[in-house]
């Protein structure tokens, strides 16, 4: 029973982050659009590497947010 509840918590908390990540490259892809053409050069060299790694970061987080939340509902 404890470890269903960290494990749903968990699992819920990433489903979260994973949508904390839609939202946050949605909106750099909003930003990106809007730069001039310098710049938004630059940032796609990089957005390759950026963009998973910011997913992953907000999932990972969600993760760990919601294992702390499962904690507290023990």
């Amino acid at each position: 029973m404890r470890t269903s509840v960290l494990l749903w918590s968990a699992f819920g908390g990433a489903f979260v982050g994973l949508l904390a990540a839609v939202l946050v490259v949605g909106t750099g892809v909003l930003l990106h659009a809007l730069l001039p053409a310098g710049p938004a050069r630059a940032l796609v060299r990089v957005a390759p590497v950026v963009v998973p790694l910011v997913a992953l970061l907000c999932v990972v987080a969600g993760a760990a947010l919601g294992w702390l939340e499962g904690r507290l509902k023990l």
